[in-house]
């Protein structure tokens, strides 16, 4: 049963990857507003370390390593070791993509403190995942 539940989070938080964050943006009206006006660098300069966006790169990353870890493991049939690098690989790539995509968007740019945000979420999950 809780697999269901990872796998339902972990199917909202790609979603929600795809939509550039839209569905929080009519939530975050300073975001909203700073956003369609002044350079990256001003943009860049409010990605702050501390922000509900951090702590959601955070949890989709912890999702996404589980889910696949359950589905290689459990599924494919595949030791919890050898999953564990697959399953980390492909949630790191699911934020990198996210994070190519948000720089592709007209006055989006890359977030390196999203990107370390992910990597604690996969930190998290293996150590979630290695310990019995």
């Amino acid at each position: 049963m809780h697999y269901k539940l990872a796998i339902t989070i972990a199917t909202l938080s790609i979603l929600h990857s795809h939509d550039g964050g839209y569905l929080n943006e009519s939530l975050d009206t300073e975001r909203s507003t700073t956003i369609n006006v002044g350079s990256n660098v001003e943009k860049r300069n409010l990605d702050k370390w501390i922000a509900i966006d951090k702590a959601q790169h955070f949890a989709y990353s912890i999702f996404v390593s589980l889910g696949c870890q359950y589905v290689i493991v459990n599924k494919l049939k595949n030791s919890e070791s050898s999953a564990l690098p697959v399953s980390s690989g492909l949630s790191f790539s699911a934020g990198l993509l996210k994070e190519i995509n948000d720089k592709r968007g007209s006055g989006g740019f890359f977030s390196y403190k999203d990107m370390v945000a992910n990597t604690l979420g996969i930190l998290v999950a293996a150590v979630i995942i290695s310990n019995p």
